[in-house]
């Protein structure tokens, strides 16, 4: 009897049989190997951020919290703010070129007493940069119509370790 096909193994009545695929093994060895590889170089750029206030990051409100900044592995662009219990995962547009200091920051437009994350510049130098939502937009024209100013908030933030 066959007891694993395609590959000649048999076995006699009553005697099992365990077939390991060297192959298998090592494209698992190898994903894994990349894997801690992409994780040891994303923990060379995360970032931890003392946020003294509420804010919306995309479409998410977050309260003011310790964030944890981690760019996700193979995906340009896209990464995670995460506090002590919410967070969010979004999307922007890299900005490799950087003629600034590589000290990574946050950086939130501020209109009246409404704050909205635009820009997280990682500790590799790259800045990604978070397109302007409705809600934003809406906070804009209301200050605008107010004559009230806008501004730029900038927090340092550190890298871990």
């Amino acid at each position: 009897e066959c007891l694993a096909p395609n590959t000649g193994v048999t076995a006699g009545p009553g005697v099992k049989t365990m077939t390991i695929s060297i192959q298998r093994l090592v494209v698992t060895a190898g994903l894994l190997l990349v894997g801690m590889a992409t994780s040891a170089r994303a923990q060379g750029i995360e970032t931890v951020t003392n946020v003294p206030f509420a804010f919306t990051a995309g479409d998410t409100n977050l309260r003011r919290d310790s964030y944890r900044i981690i760019p996700m592995p193979g995906q340009n662009g896209v990464f995670m703010i995460r506090g002590a219990r919410h967070g969010v995962i979004l999307m922007s547009v890299t900005d490799r070129r950087n003629d600034r200091e590589p000290a990574p920051s946050l950086t939130f437009h501020r209109y009246g007493d409404q704050y909205f994350l635009r820009e997280v510049q990682l500790g590799d130098g790259r800045i990604l940069h978070i397109p302007q939502t409705r809600a934003e937009m809406k906070a804009a024209e209301h200050v605008s119509a107010q004559a009230a100013p806008k501004s730029k908030v900038m927090i340092a933030s550190s890298l871990t370790k």
